[in-house]
Formats: structure tokens, sequence, C-alpha cells
């Protein structure tokens, strides 16, 4: 109950630093500033693109949100940096800041919808979204699937098969929680683990700036196949995503990280 506590806590103080929460519009105009971005926001940027067009410019929304990551961890890996929360060390929160932006910003280039409108950024939707775009990026079984469950047109037809209030109860919101309890805990043990990396300024910086660096990209890039492998709408892939749903829905917590 902590751990998830916890990571309901970090997501909404990183939504309530500035420039945080992405907004589908804005972030393509700022992107893509020399692109038609009013055809590009109405057609969205897989029709824009093409798929092979859009993988380049995930790649480099990737490397951008690594090395920013990357410099800022340097600087909080120097003693005195400003704690967050009591037991949120600034560059733990930093990562996490960057990491969930880029996860948005990702959401939009592979066609998804705004998660915020005009609404307050701690809205459930647009956290529990966050929540699974998290755990697609740690790896968490089940995430991608869902993710690719709720944007599919196809699964439309296949989720009628499933009442929607056993769908909730039994699949959707146990898979929040198990995330959100994987990260809570993944978070509580690593803060330790990276504080060591401050007894010594500079080199603690280095090793901060370092560790970012190896861990954002293969996190980002996990999020970006899982929403990569969403833009086919195959039947096949929707029915295997259900059936592994259902058997995740149904497992014990230990089990729901690959």
């Amino acid at each position: 109950m902590q751990t998830t506590k916890l990571t309901y806590t970090i997501i909404d103080v990183i939504l309530k630093m500035p420039g945080l929460k992405v907004h589908r519009e804005d972030f393509f105009t700022r992107a893509f500033p020399k692109e038609d971005t009013q055809q590009l926001i109405e057609i969205g940027p897989v029709a824009y693109f093409g798929q092979a067009e859009l993988e380049k410019r995930a790649a480099q929304l990737i490397q951008s949100a690594t090395l920013k990551s990357s410099a800022m961890s340097f600087a909080a890996g120097i003693p005195g940096g400003l704690a967050i929360a009591a037991t949120i060390p600034a560059d733990t929160t930093q990562f996490y800041a960057v990491a969930l932006r880029l996860a948005q910003e990702l959401g939009y280039l592979y066609g998804r919808e705004d998660l915020w409108g005009d609404q307050d950024p701690s809205t459930k939707k647009g956290r529990e979204t966050l929540i699974l775009y998290l755990g697609a990026m740690l790896g968490v079984s089940g995430t991608g699937a869902m993710l690719r469950v709720l944007s599919s047109k196809l699964s439309a037809q296949a989720l009628e098969r499933i009442p929607q209030k056993a769908l909730e109860q039994t699949i959707y919101y146990p898979l929040i929680k198990k995330v959100s309890t994987f990260f809570g805990a993944k978070i509580t043990k690593g803060t330790f683990a990276r504080g060591v990396s401050k007894v010594v300024p500079i080199l603690g910086g280095a090793v901060s700036g370092g560790i970012t660096y190896a861990t954002m990209k293969p996190m980002a890039r996990r999020l970006q196949k899982e929403l990569a492998s969403g833009l086919t709408d195959d039947p096949d892939v929707i029915e295997r995503d259900l059936k592994e749903l259902k058997q995740i829905g149904s497992a014990p917590s230990s089990q729901i990280h690959k």
C-alpha cells in the first residue's frame, strides 16, 4: 500500500512542475516547427510522417531527453541539491520527470489522444495512462498489451465480450496497482543506491549522469516498441493481448515483471 501511494505522490509532484504536463497540440507545434503543424494535428503523425520517418523522429526525441536527463542528474549528483520530498531525492524526481514527459511525447507521436484536455493535470485518466507508460518503460508485463487494447479500433469489438465492470475490476485496475507497487518498491530501493554516489561530489555527479544515460534510453525504447506495435491494429495481436491481460489479471504480483 505504501509503495502504491508513493508512486501516485511522485507522479502528482512531477505533474505540478512547470512544463511537465504535455498537451498534444503544444507538443507538435514545439517539436515540429518546420512542418505543417495544422495538418499534422488534423491527420495525426502516423499518416503525416509515415512509419519509417516516425521511427527517426522518435529516436531523436529519445536521444534529446536522454542527454537532458543525464545533464540534470549530474547537477543533482552534487551534494546540497534540493529534494522534492523528504523521501524522494532531486535526481530521482528529475529522472522520472524527464521520463514521464518523454512518455507523453512518444504517446502523441504514435497517435495517442491528448491526456489532459482542459482538465486538471492530476485527473484520473491521465495519471493512469502515465502509470501504464511507466510500466511499459520498466518492462512490466501486460502494460504494452493494455496500451494496445485501449487504443485499438478492433479491440472495441473484442471488449464487447467482456463486461465493462469485469474488465476494470479484474484486469485494468489490478494492472495499474501492480505497476504502482512495482515502481514504488523500485524507487525505495533505488533511492538508497543512488544516494551512495553523492559521497564524493564530482565523482558522484559523473556516476549519476552515467547511470541516467544508461537507464533512460532502454526505458524509452521499450515504450516506443510497445506503441509502435499498436500501429498495425492486427486482430491476431489484439486477441493475443487480451489473452495475456486475462492471465495477468489472475497472476500473483511476483510475476508481473518480464
